[in-house]
């Protein structure tokens, strides 16, 4: 019975340490010291230039990359996607993936059954974790590189080029550097990150 008061007093320290954990999760984008990407200065109102390198092997999942990065290109004056890794600000691979022979990424814990994951390294090389992974320790947030994994495993179905375009879509925005962010178009949350101003 003596240790019951000391628990109740230390509940509310426990919930606002589960809130303030709560809330962290939900950041537009992952925190940055000096630049938000290599290369790159926060408002500086340049392009941010991205090159997608296309490593799928199929044109299943390249026709839905193909219009996602039309989409996103369309909706802001501020990106500037590329073939070219020279002078990229940030270098994006898309991989395909099975839960059979799922990727091994030191610092990611691979989720099997989800139709697809980003995996983001600042500029050392270190992982910029999504949760469930485990949380960066020493991650600058100035982004070097992200892989994008797509899931062969995706059912078939009518409506399966929409749903690999939203699935693309919503791990493009992590690959730029966004934490949990909305499954469309999320330009709002980018010009937040980069310091863009607001698209005409």
């Amino acid at each position: 019975m003596r240790g019951r008061p000391r628990l109740r007093a230390l509940l509310p320290l426990s919930l606002v340490v589960v809130v303030a954990l709560a809330s962290a999760g939900c950041a537009a984008g992952l925190s940055f010291r000096d630049q938000p990407a290599v290369g790159y200065t926060y408002g500086s109102g340049q392009p941010l230039r991205i090159a997608v390198i296309d490593e799928t092997g199929g044109a299943d999942w390249t026709n839905a990359l193909a219009v996602d990065l039309s989409t996103y290109a369309a909706a802001t004056p501020y990106l500037s996607f590329e073939s070219d890794v020279a002078g990229a600000n940030i270098v994006v691979r898309v991989r395909r993936y099975s839960d059979a022979y799922p990727p091994l990424l030191d610092g990611y814990v691979f989720q099997p059954g989800v139709g697809g994951f980003t995996t983001v390294y600042d500029s050392d090389g270190l992982a910029c974790n999504f949760p469930p992974s485990p949380l960066p320790e020493h991650c600058s947030g100035e982004l070097a590189h992200s892989e994008i994994y797509l899931n062969d495993a995706i059912p078939a179905g009518t409506d399966i080029e929409a749903r690999r375009e939203r699935l693309i879509l919503h791990e493009l925005g992590h690959a730029m550097g966004l934490l949990r962010h909305s499954p469309a178009l999320d330009i709002l949350s980018l010009e937040a990150r980069y310091g863009w101003p607001p698209a005409p």
